[in-house]
């Protein structure tokens, strides 16, 4: 029997903010053999994607040795979590260009990307400065949502916490108690419905 495997991606310009301390308060409930790896995209911001798919040649060059290797961690795990604030209502410009490479990948034929992706499990763990209203969030929670239809994910859905200066989070007594089983609930399969 596998163990499950979660890759956290770590995606804010500031380490240990809020996002990341809320998601590792939900890490603290997942059960004994579970692998989890944390992953901060920081690290790949040097990579940048460009665009080649109508190019004459197309994505001739090999991936680095660096985006091989998280190409390979992203297809080897059962379930991905964004863990990411809300900038500007959307994802950091890292998490985004992350996706951007995917656009690299599933074009890679001995990685299968699409194949293997198929049925992994796709969720976000955020927060923002915002106190009550959530719908700052919709749009970083649509993208990923779409992404993980158009690859044929699941959507596990969002935890969302409140906080603006570090550790604030934490007092957010409503999104630690969610926190406690958001990564061990089962998830409900439901495709998005285009308005």
């Amino acid at each position: 029997m596998h163990s499950r495997r979660l890759l956290f991606l770590l995606s804010s310009a500031r380490e240990n903010g809020n996002a990341e301390q809320l998601a590792r308060k939900a890490a603290e409930s997942l059960p004994d053999g579970t692998v989890a790896e944390w992953v901060n995209l920081e690290r790949y911001r040097g990579a940048v994607f460009k665009d080649l798919r109508h190019s004459l040649g197309g994505y001739t060059q090999p991936l680095s040795p660096e985006l091989w290797d998280l190409a390979q961690r992203t297809v080897s795990a059962d379930e991905l979590v964004f863990v990411a604030p809300v900038y500007w209502y959307g994802l950091p410009a890292n998490a985004v260009s992350y996706l951007e490479h995917w656009s690299h990948w599933l074009r890679i034929t001995e990685l299968r990307f699409r194949e293997r992706m198929r049925g992994k499990v796709l969720s976000l763990v955020t927060s923002h400065s915002s106190e009550e209203d959530d719908a700052v969030a919709q749009p970083l929670l649509k993208s990923l949502q779409l992404s993980a239809d158009y690859m044929e994910m699941h959507w596990r859905g969002a935890l969302i916490g409140h906080g603006n200066t570090p550790g604030q989070v934490l007092q957010d007594t409503r999104a630690v108690t969610t926190a406690r089983d958001f990564l061990v609930r089962p998830v409900v399969v439901a495709k998005t419905e285009a308005a």
